[in-house]
Formats: C-alpha cells, structure tokens, sequence
C-alpha cells in the first residue's frame, strides 16, 4: 500500500487490520484500540517482548489508555475520516507533545486541505480518502505557508 509519509510517497507494510486479536500480533498490523489492548495485555508465550502491532484510535479515544506502552508503539494510526471533527489535531498533538511520541502518527481518511494543519499538529504519514490522488496531495504541504512540523 502506498502512504504520505514526511512528503513523500512511499510503501507501506502497516495496515490496517479488522481480523482481531487473535488472528496473531507484531509487524504490519494496525489493530483497533480494544483489539490493541487485549494483544498488548498478553506477554508472548516465552515471556520476553514480542513487537507490538500498531493502533487505531478514533477521535474521542485517550492516549492515556494506551499507558506506559506508547513509545513501544510503531504506528498510531487515528481516523481522520470526518474532517470537521478536531478532536483528530488534539490526539496527535498530546501523543507528541505531552507523551513524547516519537514514531508515525498517521491520518487514515485524510483530504487535501487539511494536511498542512495535521503536520502542523504531529501527524507525519496520511493515507487519504478513497478516490484523492496521493500525488495531488503533495503540493498542498506547503500551499498555505505551513513549513514547520510539529515533531
């Protein structure tokens, strides 16, 4: 799958995953918050560290919930899919500013006009509604003067 990630098109193993937490853990996949909570409460049989998959939240989850886990985090993917609702801004800021997040935070459902702002807020990968171009969506980084990421 190809993503917006810091600008630039890339190549993406990290998507989204709807099988649950049973359909196994770690690399490549982004498991929905309750999902995510069930695999991260389970220590891998060995008992040693086992990689955790990514996490979707949406826009009325608490970061918090995800507890002393974020940095371990690879990706914190957020629903970005209802563009009006800015609760999305505030969850990438706090991960990055009050929890020090430093992996990919990415906007799942993003649009053209509001990509400056989500960088501006923490986000660093988008992938974008259904039917935009993701080479359309580049300019539009630096249309509206913003050039400076939050990260």
């Amino acid at each position: 799958m190809r993503i917006i990630k810091n600008r630039e098109i890339v190549r993406t193993e990290w998507l989204p995953d709807s099988g649950g937490p049973e359909q196994g853990r770690g690399h490549g996949r982004i498991l929905a918050l309750d999902d995510w909570m069930e695999v991260a409460g389970n220590p891998a049989p060995s008992g040693r560290s086992r990689e955790l998959p990514g996490v979707l939240l949406q826009p009325g989850d608490e970061p918090a919930t995800l507890g002393a886990r974020i940095p371990e985090i690879p990706v914190i993917a957020i629903d970005a899919g209802n563009f009006a609702d800015g609760r999305v801004y505030s969850l990438a800021f706090e991960l990055r500013r009050h929890h020090g997040y430093r992996g990919e935070i990415r906007g799942i459902g993003a649009i053209y006009d509001n990509l400056p702002l989500m960088e501006q807020c923490g986000f660093d990968a988008f992938t974008l509604k259904p039917g935009l171009a993701l080479e359309e969506a580049i300019p539009y980084f630096t249309e509206l003067g913003f050039d400076c990421p939050l990260r």
